[in-house]
Order: C-alpha cells, then structure tokens, then sequence
C-alpha cells in the first residue's frame, strides 16, 4: 500500500542511500535517508544536502533542520510551492557527490572532561531518592558502573579509556538549545546503554551523558534519561567583542558535522576552567578541517574484524544485565 504522506522517493544507487520526501506539515516537508538504523554514513548525507542547501539556497525555504538521518525543511508557501521545492530538493541532491566521495566541512573541538563528579553523582543520587530507589543502573550511586557492566569493560579505566579514545561526530542538534547530539565515529569505540526509566527531573548545565549509542552534553539544568558519567565545560559561549565567531546572537557552541574529542582532568581542574570560560576568559581548541568521507571508511574498513569481535563482547554483556 502506497503512503499517501511520501510525496517523492530515489532509489538508491552506488554509494547513494534511499531518499524520501514526506509531508511533515503545512509548511514542512521532511528528507529522509535509508533506512531506519544506527548508520552515521547517513548523517554524512545529511550534512552533505545541508551544505548545498547552504551554497545554493532555494528562494522560499525559511529553515533546514537536520536530524541523525534526516532534515527537516520549513518553507514559505506564498514564496515557493510544494512542488517546486520537491523539484528543488532532488536536483540539488542528484548534484551531491557520491557517499565516498563527500568532503564536508568539519571543526575538530578538544573538551575537558571531569568523570563521577560532584554534580553528577548528585542527579543520580537525587533520582534514587525521589523517583526509583531500586533502578539497576543507579545502585552504585552513579551510573558508570552500570556502563561498564553493560557493555563488558573490565572496570572502570576500561570504559574511560575507550570513551576517551573515540571520536564523537555531531550528527545534530536539538531537544534543548545548544544539545549536541555525538556518535562514535570508530567501531571499535561504540558504547551504549539503555536509558533511565523513567527520566529524571533534574540534571546539571554541563552533565554528559549517554542512551543507547548516543552521547549527550546537557547545556542546561532540565530533566533527563541518559545515563550520566562526568561534566565538561559550558556550552553557551560568553561574548567577547575581540572574537569576531562569538556574537550575542549565536553562542552555541557545537554545530552539525563537528567533531569532539575530550581531555581527562581533575574536578578541580574542571571547575577553574569552567569559571574561565563563564568570564569569558576560556579560548576552546578548535581546528577547521574538511572532513574526508572516503580516508574515514577506508579507516573502519581496516579494523572490520576487530569491530566485530567488540561487537559481540557488547551484545553479550547487556544480554546479561538488567535493563532500567
């Protein structure tokens, strides 16, 4: 049976993903990728259409929003008519390179990260004592335990070790302003856990977190349901008049297709530079560079093996631990 709310489709070819186009609302239509799976070669494309859309915008549309396999596009029907945007969008999609072909804009960002904090442990042993006392991933008073018996790792080094070790892609932003949404761009160093249930009430600006193989970094003080492992700095960027990339009307500090990799420190060490950077004082290592999608799958086709190994370690253990 036809979905009558898909309004185009492309079928995949090559190293070209599936493309549907569905109506998402008077004023929305909604892009998708392939199918519905973990697969960050489809936020490549995503970034991919972002960026065309960027350098040839089409006259009427308002706002691009892109999702992990998905963008969301807001379009102004006195400007341009549905049909025509379809048209629009698949002609400039057709004109995206290849998968392996794609080279996308791309920040490299280097944060600190302080694990079981102070603030951390504080939301967990909150939850505990308010809304699930028996929950099993908070019976040790934090929730990296339950991380490391989740996903195998001998012990606590093991699982710091790894996630320190990881390259974590933007693939979007959203749920709250400035959240940074960041998978594992290796393999070899994917984590994931279930999430609370139910979600809590209170987590700190700063938290990180993960659910399911999707770390998190909270920008404010809201509720919650990944679990929490540590803190880093603040993601709303204090003006500085001397930095012409930091104006009041954008102080986000991630974008979609940046990359974050992230610096053990003291809790001490963390809350010094976390007052820095309220005061404006902090300068974050970023470095702009293209990001090659051919040089990135030729490096995780290399380790398929040892990929597959960790796998089945991963599925092992969580068969073997009590979901939340």
């Amino acid at each position: 049976m036809t979905n009558p709310a898909i309004l185009s489709s492309l079928d995949p070819g090559g190293h070209r993903p599936s493309v549907t186009i569905s109506q998402a609302g008077d004023r929305q239509v909604l892009i998708e990728y392939g199918a519905m799976s973990v697969d960050v070669g489809l936020n490549f494309r995503v970034q991919a259409l972002s960026q065309i859309l960027r350098d040839a915008p089409i006259h009427g549309v308002v706002a691009a929003a892109p999702g992990f396999r998905s963008l969301l596009i807001t379009f102004d029907p006195g400007e341009i008519s549905r049909a025509r945007l379809i048209s629009e969008l698949n002609n400039r999609e057709l004109s995206a390179p290849d998968q392996n072909s794609l080279v996308l804009p791309s920040r490299l960002l280097t944060l600190p990260i302080a694990f079981d904090d102070e603030m951390t442990r504080e939301a967990v042993n909150r939850y505990r004592q308010t809304t699930r006392p028996d929950a099993p991933n908070v019976s040790d008073g934090d929730n990296i335990d339950y991380i490391v018996r989740y996903n195998g790792f001998a012990d606590r080094d093991e699982f710091i070790a790894t996630f320190l070790d990881a390259t974590w892609w933007c693939a979007f932003m959203g749920y709250f302003p400035g959240l940074p949404s960041l998978f594992s761009l290796d393999p070899r160093t994917q984590i994931s856990v279930p999430k609370y249930n139910p979600a809590r009430m209170w987590t700190a600006e700063g938290a990180v977190g993960i659910g399911g193989p999707c770390v998190v970094l909270y920008p404010m003080e809201v509720p919650g349901s990944y679990q929490l492992f540590g803190r880093t700095l603040p993601l709303h960027l204090s003006h500085r008049p001397d930095d012409p990339d930091i104006t009041p009307h954008d102080r986000h500090l991630f974008r979609p297709g940046d990359r974050v990799r992230f610096k053990q420190v003291t809790e001490a060490e963390l809350m010094e530079l976390r007052l820095q950077a309220v005061e404006g004082r902090y300068r974050h290592a970023v470095v702009d560079e293209d990001f090659v999608v051919a040089e990135h799958v030729d490096r995780v086709r290399r380790y398929d093996a040892e990929s597959v190994e960790i796998r089945e370690i991963r599925t092992a253990a969580a068969s073997s631990v009590a979901i939340p």
